[in-house]
């Protein structure tokens, strides 16, 4: 028995690791939960509180549409995207921190010589203004954004893009993710899976947990 960032390493299919940003290695879920209707409040407009739901498993520019389209606003997508990122670019400047044990657990995968990307629907400049912060930017081989890339975690080819990038097949890769839609494209996509727990997805939890290889309620988490 040991600390799970401890044991996790030993594990022979751990070849790469792929993890996303908000909610499995930043406690930022909260910055994200509200955006939307803030931006749409500094606007003018207001908003339910549901809408954060709704906007989760987009990237930020399907947001952008999707808020453009239903809240019939006259700015463009692009500049509806820009007020998002600028409401959130301030928190993020200062906030979030790491989720309990995340720190220790990139540094146990750096040493055993991991090779670790990120895939993130959060667009560069924020991912790169926390990890700068947090001084975990040259943990990475490669950051991978679904706006960059095209396409989000519903498909499977920015997971595939990610591994290839460490030289790694799916079965000897795993993905670490709070968010089940995700977690049910990377598993489907061969990969292992690691769920983790976070309070914006926990309604969705117990599907996390059949569907995951491992759960994990914090990193320091005893196994």
């Amino acid at each position: 028995m040991g600390k799970f960032f401890q044991e996790f390493i030993k594990k022979e299919s751990v070849k790469g690791m792929i993890l996303d940003v908000d909610g499995t290695l930043l406690d930022s879920m909260p910055v994200w939960d509200h955006s939307g209707e803030r931006y749409l409040k500094s606007v003018g407009v207001h908003a339910p509180s549901s809408l954060g739901k709704i906007l989760f498993s987009m990237t930020m520019q399907e947001g952008a549409e999707y808020m453009k389209k239903t809240y019939h606003l006259p700015q463009t997508a692009e500049e509806i995207k820009a007020g998002v990122i600028q409401t959130v670019a301030q928190a993020y400047s200062s906030e979030p921190g790491f989720k309990h044990g995340a720190q220790e657990f990139l540094k146990a995968l750096q040493e055993a010589s991991v090779p670790m990307t990120v895939v993130t629907s959060t667009d560069r400049p924020l991912i790169l203004a926390a990890f700068r912060r947090l001084g975990i930017e040259n943990c990475f081989q490669k950051i991978f954004t679904c706006t960059e890339f095209g396409s989000g975690k519903n498909d499977p080819a920015i997971f595939y893009a990610a591994a290839k990038e460490m030289g790694t097949q799916p079965e000897h890769t795993w993905v670490a993710e709070d968010a089940l839609y995700a977690v049910r494209t990377a598993k489907a996509a061969g990969f292992h899976v690691l769920g983790i727990a976070d309070a914006s997805s926990r309604k969705d939890e117990p599907e996390i947990r059949k569907l995951a290889d491992m759960f994990i309620t914090d990193y320091f988490m005893e196994i």
